[in-house]
């Protein structure tokens, strides 16, 4: 489907469209009464196209149905109304929906693409008023209850495509993660690091303290698990001769699971020669403000209700200290409470 224009580029672009107005096509006839509405924008020359999912459906009568469809980007009405459709339904060209489909067939969870002027309704819903109406992927089972939404926990996470169209807030996240992923390879890059793919296969699990999964390799007939970490072999590729390295993977490891602990995750790793634990300091904190910008969030942060500062430089403490200061115990210290080891 040929889509011309997204959800929110439509609102943003007639975001002045008065209540009651419509910007009307050139090839449309003008209104019944001889006059032309002064719209503040030019007619159109192609009809606008958009696609997207049907997240609400209401009809009213026989002549009127509104559709809400929403994209990535956001959401805009369809309005769908029995004359400017063709008159009657063998009339209408192959592939498209005629007026009397778009209240028997189609259905909230349906993805259509539909193309037309544009109106703002005299209540000041941003509408596309359809002139063509395509089905393009229909939706075999309903979608949750839209009032309640999907709420439980587990159906949620197992079901991640259910979760997103039920709660769209959940996609920002998605698009977050992605945001950083690309943040961190850039600031990498940028560096001079380069970005290496290592086994996921090993002989024996290592570069960590976890639990592997075990599998095996029936060409080689040897038992290999999968990697709980991709440190040894990125050292090995600084030894033998490559001095930044770095790999986003994924790693595995067979141990508990909820919400908020995956067994299978992703996890970056760098390496570079000729530096200190200093050096990958000051490293960590350019790079978590980096994907701090790349999300627009600047050096401060607001997480439940606490403001976190990313600026440089972060706090340096050592473990030792800070068990000290959890605890009153010198672990490393021995004196008076140096026994506390034993």
């Amino acid at each position: 489907y040929e889509r011309t224009d997204l959800c929110d580029a439509l609102q943003a672009r007639y975001a002045d469209l008065a209540p009651g107005v419509e910007v009307r096509l050139t090839t449309d006839d003008q209104p019944d009464d001889g006059e032309t509405v002064e719209t503040g924008f030019d007619a159109l020359e192609q009809p606008v196209r958009v696609a997207g999912r049907v997240v609400a459906k209401r009809s009213f009568g026989k002549k009127l149905a509104f559709l809400t469809l929403r994209d990535q980007q956001g959401t805009v009405q369809l309005f769908c109304e029995s004359r400017r459709f063709p008159k009657a339904d063998g009339d209408t060209p192959a592939g498209q929906l005629a007026f009397s489909d778009v209240k028997t067939l189609v259905d909230v969870g349906d993805i259509v693409g539909a193309a037309g002027g544009i109106k703002r309704t005299d209540k000041g819903e941003l509408s596309v008023t359809v002139r063509e109406l395509q089905m393009l992927t229909k939706a075999i089972k309903p979608l949750p209850d839209k009032f309640h939404g999907l709420t439980d926990v587990e159906k949620r996470y197992r079901q991640r495509h259910l979760d997103m169209i039920s709660n769209p807030d959940v996609v920002s996240t998605f698009v977050a993660r992605s945001k950083v992923t690309s943040a961190i390879r850039s600031f990498l890059e940028g560096r001079g690091f380069l970005e290496m793919e290592t086994p996921v296969l090993h002989g024996s699990a290592g570069g960590a303290d976890a639990r592997p999964f075990l599998t095996y390799h029936n060409a080689l007939a040897r038992d290999l698990t999968l990697r709980i970490a991709t440190e040894l072999h990125l050292k090995r590729l600084v030894v033998g001769g490559i001095e930044r390295v770095f790999e986003l993977g994924r790693v595995f490891r067979n141990e508990g699971t909820s919400t908020r602990h995956n067994p299978e995750f992703t996890s970056v790793e760098c390496y570079q020669a000729f530096a200190d634990y200093g050096d990958m300091m000051e490293l960590t904190e350019s790079m978590v403000l980096s994907c701090a910008s790349a999300l627009g969030a600047g050096d401060t942060l607001e997480y439940q209700g606490t403001s976190i500062s990313l600026a440089a430089p972060f706090r340096r403490v050592s473990m030792n200290d800070l068990v000290i200061e959890a605890t009153g115990i010198d672990f490393l210290g021995g004196g008076e409470n140096g026994g506390a080891m034993k």
